[in-house]
C-alpha cells in the first residue's frame, strides 16, 4: 500500500470492476477494497455493477482516475468485458490500472490460467493486451515445470502471495521477491 499511495492522490476516484466473481459477490470485495483505499485517505471509491448498461459503464469508466479490477476467474472476467465491448475503452484509459490476481492476469497479451482447484488444466487465453509480459500469480515453486514450458514463447513474471509488481510502461518496480521465467529459464529478482 505504501507503494501505491506513491501513484494516488486522496481526490482521485477508484472504480471496482468486479466481473471475475458472482455477484453475490461484489459487495464484499467493495467493502475490503474501500477499507484500504481509505487507509490511504481516499474516500472515493464506487463499485461498476454488471447490470449497469454498457454505455453508461464507458461513462462511468471515463469519469474515474483508477481501474481496479479483482480477482476470481480471469476467463470469466475476459468474457464479461467482451460482452459490454469494453475492451477498447479499458485500452484507452489514461489512469492508474491496477489489478488484483485474476484482474491482473488479463492485463497481459497472453492469460495464462494455470491449473488449479478450479482449472484442471493449464490454458492460455487472450488477455487485454496492456502489458507485453505475462504473470502468473500466487506463485508456488511446485508449477516452475510448467511454468518454464510456457516461457519459450513469452516473459512471465511470477508473483507469489504477499509480493507484487508495479510497471510504468517501461520499468518494473518489485514488491518482495518475484520470480521471471524466460527463454525456458527461471531467474528470482529482488529489488
Amino acid at each position: 500500500m505504501h507503494q501505491l499511495s506513491n501513484y494516488l492522490t486522496t481526490e482521485n476516484k477508484v472504480l471496482i470492476i468486479p466481473f471475475a466473481t458472482e455477484v453475490s459477490k461484489y459487495e464484499g470485495w467493495y467493502k475490503t477494497i474501500e477499507q484500504t483505499f481509505n487507509l490511504i485517505g481516499n474516500k472515493n471509491v464506487e463499485l461498476l455493477q454488471f447490470e449497469t448498461d454498457a454505455q453508461d459503464m464507458v461513462r462511468k469508466i471515463n469519469a474515474h482516475d483508477v481501474l481496479y479490477f479483482i480477482g476470481g476467474r480471469p476467463d470469466l472476467l475476459m468474457q464479461r468485458l467482451h460482452e459490454k465491448n469494453l475492451i477498447p475503452v479499458i485500452k484507452q484509459f489514461q489512469g492508474l490500472i491496477i489489478g488484483y490476481s485474476a484482474g491482473a492476469l488479463v492485463l497481459s497479451n497472453d492469460c495464462i490460467i494455470s491449473k488449479d482447484e478450479d482449472y484442471p488444466k493449464t490454458n492460455v487465453i487472450i488477455g487485454i493486451g496492456l502489458v507485453d509480459f505475462s504473470i502468473e500469480v500466487h506463485y508456488e515453486t511446485s508449477i516452475d515445470e510448467e511454468i518454464i514450458g510456457l516461457s519459450n514463447k513469452r516473459e512471465i513474471y511470477a508473483i507469489p502471495n504477499g509480493s507484487a509488481i508495479f510497471w510504468n510502461g517501461i520499468k518494473i518496480i518489485c514488491i518482495n521477491e518475484i520470480y521471471h521465467f524466460s527463454n525456458l529459464s527461471k531467474e528470482k529478482i529482488t529489488l
